[in-house]
């Protein structure tokens, strides 16, 4: 895997409406703050190589979104994370069994 790809793609969003869009083919990753939407497609084409390579899948769309770090308190102290990106991948063929228990 290319180097520039392998930054890009940090890990998978596993909550509820992730686990229920994954029935419609879409998956959601975190993805590093400076990646495009082409860049994306291009890394989860060549993860899909990498990991599935029988699988018949290819990457339809690609929708982003920036999210923020939200400010907790506890007690006297407080801590800020860091912003982050999220990506809403859509794959048709066949299905991942990257979200399957």
């Amino acid at each position: 895997m290319n180097k520039r790809y392998s930054e890009i793609i940090h890990k998978p969003i596993v909550t509820e409406k992730s686990a229920q869009m994954t029935m419609n083919g879409q998956y959601t990753f975190e993805v590093s703050k400076d990646a495009n939407k082409v860049e994306i497609k291009a890394a989860i084409e060549q993860l899909i190589k990498e990991l599935y390579p029988n699988n018949k899948s290819e990457v339809i769309s690609v929708n982003t979104s920036a999210t923020r770090g939200r400010f907790s308190r506890r007690k006297r102290h407080g801590r800020m994370p860091k912003d982050g990106k999220k990506a809403i991948v859509t794959i048709g063929g066949d299905p991942l069994e990257l979200f399957e228990a």
